[in-house]
């Protein structure tokens, strides 16, 4: 599933290959358009996760009934583009074409997109989503690696965090403008709404940002290529040398495995749970009565997004004064309890599932993302931070096991029981299992002595 809650990994999550780039040089000061359509970028491609979350897997579910299928797709073109991200990245450090294969990574996301809703035929609309997620993820390394060509080392994080807080807008724009049209005008109007809202919004970074790191380029060639991948290879063979950095990949693994399910099952599980329950005018919150799913999604979504944004900027704070390994577990044991919540008031109370998912839920989800950085920082040694951070994007795109189980679980117990609502609470449930797995290695990352930052 896509990488960047807003629902998905903050910029920075590849821009650390730049530190790789022999002949990479520094702004001197950041370029206020630039950087600005840069910022913008990161909202436009979120319309593109709220698109997945709440309209198309919730589309397909309902046209095929099945689950199954969507996360095994989601799961193979994630899979695929995790082991292109050494291809991604020589092209992005190596070649000075960042923003031409930005755009055309970009555009190979918004085609296919747009043509989500336009047949009812099982193969191309699977085809189309999975050219649209891989291109999706492509475009992200190379997005990432623009940021230092718009902004100066001294403003990188503030840039990336203006980013980070715009792409909730994304989301809500999606929610707020599209979501409630889409029963009036249909489906390939509604996508083909968001393939819009995503070209407008990026043709700002197509126009103004352009590549300014590097003064010597090659052409790309597999020679790069094998290059990139045997660096990956090298730093997964020196991970049993930094037991530290080896357990901390492995339960950032399986948590992020978990985040990435419950963001492309977000929307289809809240609206199928509840669709009984509201058509029998049992659903209500606070003494209002929820009349559509579309309404419980807007609600949904918008608690979801809020939320996380309020905790991104808290658990940053906390993450600083407590330690990051506390707040990265932490935030692992608070996702166990809202999936668990959500499982359990799944169809029930809607108060009591948007406490679970979108609270402890969003909780969890905002720290893993904030915590997880900064401990991979701290547990690197400094000369070997890019390489780390390389084999970090990797991994969190690899992370994608739980989609296809969820989807799997989903279809074989509903057909079983005769029961959606069965099927999604156990398939949702069982989640807990992984991410506990998670915490147990997070339990085995000791932190080197006489580090700097607060205790963990």
């Amino acid at each position: 599933m896509p990488d960047s809650v807003e629902i998905a990994p903050p910029p920075l999550e590849t821009s650390e290959h730049t530190a790789l780039v022999p002949h990479a040089t520094s702004l001197k000061k950041t370029l206020p358009g630039a950087a600005s359509a840069w910022v913008m970028y990161d909202l436009a491609n979120t319309v593109y996760v709220a698109t997945l979350t709440f309209i198309f897997v919730p589309y397909f579910g309902k046209l095929f009934d099945s689950r199954s299928l969507i996360g095994i797709v989601s799961s193979i073109s994630m899979v695929v583009a995790g082991l292109l991200v050494p291809a991604f990245a020589a092209a992005a450090d190596r070649t000075g074409r960042c923003r031409a294969y930005l755009i055309i990574g970009t555009l190979a996301c918004i085609v296919p997109m747009a043509l989500f809703g336009a047949t009812t035929s099982l193969v191309p609309v699977l085809i189309a989503f999975f050219i649209a997620n891989l291109a999706y993820n492509a475009s992200l390394v190379f997005y990432n690696a623009l940021l230092p060509s718009v902004a100066a080392d001294r403003n990188q994080g503030l840039v990336s965090g203006l980013g980070v807080g715009l792409g909730y807008v994304g989301t809500l724009l999606t929610l707020i403008i599209v979501l409630p049209l889409s029963d009036k005008i249909g489906d390939q109007a509604t996508f083909l709404a968001t393939a819009g809202m995503f070209l407008v919004f990026a043709l700002p970074s197509f126009l103004l940002v352009k590549e300014r790191r590097v003064t010597s380029r090659e052409p790309f060639s597999m020679g790069l290529v094998s290059e990139s991948f045997a660096s990956v290879l090298k730093t997964l063979k020196s991970l049993p040398k930094n037991r530290p950095v080896m357990w901390f990949l492995l339960g950032n693994f399986f948590c992020v495995d978990v985040l990435n399910t419950a963001i492309l099952f977000f929307g289809d599980l809240t609206s199928t749970t509840f669709a009984g329950s509201i058509e029998r005018g049992e659903a209500s919150i606070f003494g209002f009565q929820i009349e559509s799913t579309t309404s419980l999604l807007i609600i949904a979504g918008m608690t979801l997004n809020g939320l996380a944004l309020v905790f991104g900027i808290t658990l940053g704070f906390l993450t600083d004064r407590l330690g990051s390994l506390r707040m990265l577990r932490f935030s692992a044991l608070c996702l166990v309890v809202g999936l668990i919540g959500a499982a359990l008031a799944a169809g029930q109370t809607v108060l009591g599932y948007l406490i679970g998912i979108c609270g402890f839920g969003g909780l969890g989800l905002s720290g893993i993302w904030t915590a997880g950085r900064k401990l991979l920082i701290e547990l690197s040694p400094r000369e070997k931070v890019g390489e780390y951070f390389g084999l970090y994007g990797i991994t969190t795109k690899l992370s994608v096991i739980g989609s296809a189980v969820v989807g799997i679980l989903q279809d074989v117990i509903s057909r079983q029981t005769g029961s959606d609502l069965t099927g999604w609470r156990i398939a949702i449930g069982a989640q807990a299992a992984p991410l506990l797995l998670g915490i147990l290695f997070l339990a085995l990352v000791k932190r080197p002595t006489g580090t700097a930052t607060a205790t963990s």
